[in-house]
């Protein structure tokens, strides 16, 4: 019972680091960014490498950790253009922006993603990552958007970094490892966790050592926690 306690108490102690690290904080800056902009919605996705190839990879947006109705909108209406245009070009795309200021440096997608006006911005990091900002509201403005870009590469930048060398492996954690995780997160053992999910204990146990690898984890407590930082776990 006593090593149970001391268990949870470490695995909360990391999950406090995380949501102290990068992606808190490049939140914050989104959230500032979006508000002298005149965006009430914002999204970072990760994106792939070759064209044609490419997929969203949602790794937060305002209502993180969760996903908002809005990046559900935009995944489910222009996943594929989005994702597109980014692999194709590095210039901002826009969509119901009838700002004269478009043109030369800003691409029209020429469909509605979402009910509001959209900018979406390709970035990418030193480290070969590639990703997509998008900025959606009413009052979003084209004004200064080199600025914003600017701004989005900045941080992207400290984003990547919690995805390089993990990215892969961590896309390819399996339903079943991350509901073992997520269990584990709230502080079942081994035996609980067989129970809960109709298991054996020595099959939740390799789910769970499975999941640890994937996630370049030492250990269970700390594959609990990059679940977290990386957005696979609440």
């Amino acid at each position: 019972m006593r090593g149970d306690v001391r268990a949870l108490a470490e695995i909360s102690r990391l999950a406090r680091l995380a949501t102290a690290g990068a992606i808190p904080e490049a939140i914050r800056r989104c959230r500032r960014a979006a508000a002298q902009h005149g965006a009430t919605h914002f999204a970072l996705f990760f994106t792939g490498r070759g064209i044609g190839s490419a997929k969203l990879v949602h790794c937060f947006d305002e209502e993180f950790p969760g996903v908002s109705k809005n990046t559900a909108a935009i995944v489910a209406a222009g996943s594929d253009s989005l994702s597109r245009h980014a692999a194709q070009s590095a210039l901002p795309a826009c969509w119901s922006m009838a700002d004269e200021t478009a043109g030369t440096f800003v691409t029209c997608l020429g469909q509605e993603l979402t009910a509001a006006p959209g900018l979406a911005l390709p970035v990418s990091a030193d480290s070969g990552q590639t990703g997509l900002f998008v900025f959606t509201g009413e009052a979003l403005s084209l004004d200064d958007v080199q600025a914003l870009h600017l701004i989005c590469y900045e941080i992207f930048a400290s984003v990547a970094v919690l995805r390089t060398g993990s990215a892969s492996s961590a896309s390819a954690v399996s339903k079943r490892e991350l509901e073992c995780l997520k269990l584990t997160a709230a502080g079942r053992t081994s035996e609980d966790i067989a129970r809960i999910l109709g298991l054996s204990v020595h099959t939740a146990n390799q789910y769970l050592t499975s999941a640890g690898a994937k996630l370049d984890a030492v250990n269970r407590m700390q594959a609990v926690a990059k679940a977290i930082r990386l957005g696979l776990i609440e």
